[in-house]
């Protein structure tokens, strides 16, 4: 995929191609158990970054330090 079409993705479009190179990632598989679901709350919230030096996609549940040059989206 070249930049070009993942920057023309609709935000359903990127959220499933993440969770597949996620899933990729881990030897083609990940497992959740449904009690880890369940804990979620309406106060959990994940924050994306893009790491332009990097390459790379940042997925976390905490704020990163903000003196870096990322993209927050």
């Amino acid at each position: 995929m070249s930049s070009d079409d993942r920057n023309s993705q609709s935000k359903e479009q990127l959220l499933y191609t993440m969770l597949c190179s996620l899933v990729k990632k881990n030897d083609g598989e990940i497992r959740i158990k449904e009690s880890l679901m369940d804990s979620i709350t309406k106060y959990d919230n994940m924050l994306v970054y893009h790491d332009k030096t990097n390459k790379e996609v940042i997925l976390t549940l905490h704020l990163l330090d903000t003196s870096l040059q990322d993209e927050i989206f």
